[in-house]
């Protein structure tokens, strides 16, 4: 089940096995867990609008989707010791637990704010901290600041993580038919904060027609368009 839940993160995610191994079907090799198995699928799914957009990123400039915690300050020996932990993208650190029975782990934050995925009360990173992770659960963090595009029930939604106080953040948004031969769509977003209040500024490129956008806010009162 753990090793399932790690992939769910991962650019290639799937069961696979050979002749001669366990079956390896969900149904099969997570007997009893039917329900996490359930919640880290809908999880995935919930994350393609992101992992589409890092996959073109790697496209355009080489920065492979996972990436060591360390990626942003090779510098610090904390960060450096970190071979459990992963940034996935720009925006999410993603913690799995790989020790059998584990029911919570440690996580090394790098510095700034951290938001827990879902969640609206930042942590303070540069620090070590000690999280909940039952069976069902991936402990996930969001870079302050970020704009998550997500699939929520299927429509496209903006996850916007208020940053620090007199700081920006932003994110990225790749749309295509899926095929990556026809037309193409990118929205860079900027996110500013004055207090309690956040705006949301926009620009695109390309011809592919956007789906509908909603937007959900995480850490401030209310968002502004500033299209």
């Amino acid at each position: 089940m753990r090793w399932f839940e790690l992939a769910t993160f991962l650019p290639l995610f799937r069961t696979h096995c050979s002749f001669d191994d366990p079956p390896r079907e969900p149904w099969a090799a997570a007997r009893g867990l039917i329900d996490a198995v359930r919640t880290h699928l809908r999880l995935r799914q919930r994350l393609l609008p992101y992992l589409y957009t890092a996959a073109w990123q790697a496209s355009q400039t080489g920065v492979p989707p996972v990436r060591p915690v360390f990626w942003d300050d090779e510098q610090d020996p904390r960060l450096a010791k970190v071979d459990d932990a992963f940034l996935l993208g720009d925006h999410l650190l993603v913690a799995p637990v790989l020790d059998e029975g584990a029911r919570s782990r440690v996580v090394a934050l790098p510095p700034g704010l951290w938001y827990p995925l879902d969640g609206s009360e930042p942590v303070e990173g540069g620090t070590d901290i000690d999280v909940a992770a039952p069976v069902d659960h991936t402990p996930v963090f969001v870079r302050a600041g970020a704009v998550l595009p997500m699939d929520e029930t299927g429509e496209l939604t903006l996850h916007v993580y208020a940053p620090a106080e007199d700081r920006t953040g932003g994110g990225i948004l790749y749309q295509d038919a899926g095929d990556g031969y026809g037309e193409w769509r990118v929205d860079r977003f900027e996110v500013f904060r004055s207090g309690d209040a956040l705006r949301l500024d926009a620009a695109s490129d390309g011809a592919f027609p956007s789906s509908p956008v909603s937007t959900r806010v995480h850490g401030a009162d209310r968002l502004t368009d500033g299209r």
